[in-house]
């Protein structure tokens, strides 16, 4: 039973730093000098408090709170578009997904999408950097999209002109 915990500790880990890696309004903050002091101490230090609040079982609203207060107080930002109840969501969902089977993968790429492999070795111990070459993820990316059969275009109704040149409008019908 330890070891699924640890297990799941291991997973709560990769989900959280996925979930950070995810979030637009920290990396832009990151990317934009806003943070003052210690960037990867800060950085550091909310990814632990995340994972250590999610082994503990946080709902969603510690969650959402703890994002809040870290992105307003040690990352300047100010997360107008709430974006962090978002992530909260997620984290919690998959979370609660994960309880079920620790092992299943695609919970967490659901999720977090790119972090299916990262999981995958972390789960059997291996490393968790992965070297994808651009050939396979493009050739993978393409056979995912679907794309849509274009539509046939309109008929064009040609105007029908009476005896004295004058066009006559028709209406249209509704459908």
């Amino acid at each position: 039973s330890s070891g699924i915990n640890a297990e799941y500790g291991d997973i709560i880990q990769t989900v959280v730093k996925r979930s950070l890696d995810s979030w637009t309004a920290l990396q832009l903050a990151l990317e934009h000098g806003f943070v003052e002091g210690n960037v990867e101490n800060k950085y550091d230090a909310l990814r632990d408090d995340l994972v250590d609040i999610c082994v503990q079982g946080a709902d969603q609203l510690d969650i959402e709170e703890l994002l809040e207060s870290a992105a307003y107080h040690d990352f300047n930002f100010l997360d107008e578009d709430k974006s962090f109840k978002d992530l909260a969501r997620a984290i919690i969902t998959c979370l609660q997904e994960l309880k079920t089977d620790c092992i299943k993968i695609d919970v967490v790429e659901k999720y977090f999408p790119s972090v299916t492999d990262a999981v995958a070795k972390s789960c059997k111990g291996e490393s968790l950097t992965q070297h994808v070459d651009e050939e396979s993820a493009l050739s993978e990316m393409v056979s995912e999209t679907s794309l849509q059969e274009p539509r046939p275009p309109k008929q064009k109704i040609e105007p029908i002109i009476d005896d004295d040149g004058f066009e006559l409008v028709q209406s249209r019908r509704k459908r």
